[in-house]
């Protein structure tokens, strides 16, 4: 693991690329030689930035890497980088990075689903390697046990874990969910007919449910996005004023006004065929003096949009977690190689697991 004070360097740099329209719009301006964005006494680059240790360190550490894996966040934005480094190289080369990219995106995308579902049945079989179609219900209730106390020995650690007690509840919340859903969907295919019934309305219920929560937790990252792209605008808004404020010719002196600009002749009423109104009226709202935040005001601006943008970014990796999880735990849950019965115990422990998880607080 890096150490305390790599992590700080790697978060400070990425805030400053994220959140900070001033270094952003000189990197934009000049280029590759003048686009170091710093924050402090440590520089950052735009080159020596690793968006995948960021996300890695930022949203669960060590203690969920093999739960979350390799965020495929973070290989976007890394490849957003390099394309923002070349923006001279051709068309040409452009498409066939992009496709490259795309290419190595899906693998990377399938491998990380075999991986995490293998890391998930390994967690899952203290319970289920315990059990066969004969156990007893004791032993049963005795493999649960063993399991439900290897669940909370570890969540200790997890809650410390950066965005650890959120990670637990919108991870929990997908076991839950998953778990019932694959359940009731045996439950619709076997039995009488009275239980299949059942068994597919409460599949359907879960069904609309999930989905239900899919669309409202996209709502609330669309809005966060908003709100930081306003906050950003807020503060860029900002910054071009105290610019602007900063270069007028006009500046005051101990009680005097003086002029320091350009002195070019300017053109008359008559000879720009304008009313004299209508230049005096336009000389004097081009002259209005601009009102620079002050220092105060300026933090707090900086911190808001700061705030915001890390929100935005938490509910966008929270969508991308809870997407994986579900198609992992769909790998898990209908794997075809077992039989139904080891089916339904995964579901059982995978619940338990995600009811456990949800309820998970740093008070505990």
């Amino acid at each position: 693991m890096a150490s305390a004070s790599n992590d700080d360097h790697v978060r400070s740099g990425f805030l400053a690329i994220l959140s900070d329209p001033e270094k952003r719009t000189l990197y934009n301006r000049y280029g590759k030689d003048e686009h170091i964005m710093s924050q402090g006494p440590n520089g950052v680059s735009l080159e020596d930035f690793d968006a995948e240790e960021f996300f890695r360190f930022m949203f669960g550490g060590e203690e969920f890497v093999d739960i979350i894996g390799d965020f495929e966040l973070a290989k976007s934005f890394k490849y957003a980088l390099s394309e923002l480094l070349s923006e001279n190289e051709q068309t040409t080369d452009r498409q066939n990075q992009r496709s490259s990219h795309a290419a190595e995106r899906a693998q990377a995308h399938e491998e990380r689903i075999k991986t995490l579902s293998e890391n998930l049945l390994s967690k899952l079989s203290i319970f289920t390697d315990t059990l066969s179609s004969d156990s007893s219900a004791l032993e049963s209730t005795q493999a649960l046990d063993k399991f439900i106390k290897k669940i909370h020995a570890d969540i200790p650690n997890q809650l410390q874990a950066p965005y650890g007690e959120h990670l637990l509840h919108a991870i929990g919340y997908v076991y839950s969910s998953k778990a019932r859903f694959w359940l009731t969907k045996m439950d619709s295919q076997e039995g009488h007919l009275g239980k299949r019934l059942l068994g597919f309305g409460k599949n359907f219920q879960s069904t609309w449910k999930d989905r239900i929560h899919i669309v409202k937790e996209t709502v609330k990252t669309v809005k966060c996005a908003v709100q930081w792209q306003q906050s950003v605008s807020r503060l860029t808004s900002a910054v071009d004023d105290e610019s602007e404020n900063s270069q007028l010719p006009f500046q005051h002196h101990s009680g005097h006004l003086e002029y320091s600009g350009p002195t070019p002749s300017e053109p008359t009423a008559l000879a720009t065929n304008k009313p004299v109104s209508s230049v005096k009226q336009k000389q004097k709202s081009s002259t209005q003096p601009i009102v620079p935040l002050t220092d105060e005001e300026k933090r707090k601006l900086e911190m808001d949009t700061t705030a915001k943008s890390m929100e935005a970014l938490w509910r966008a990796t929270k969508l991308e977690i809870e997407c994986i999880q579900r198609n992992v735990c769909d790998q898990v849950l209908s794997d075809p190689a077992c039989s139904r019965q080891i089916r339904r115990y995964r579901c059982k422990a995978l619940s338990k697991m995600g009811d456990i998880w949800q309820q998970a607080t740093l008070s505990n």
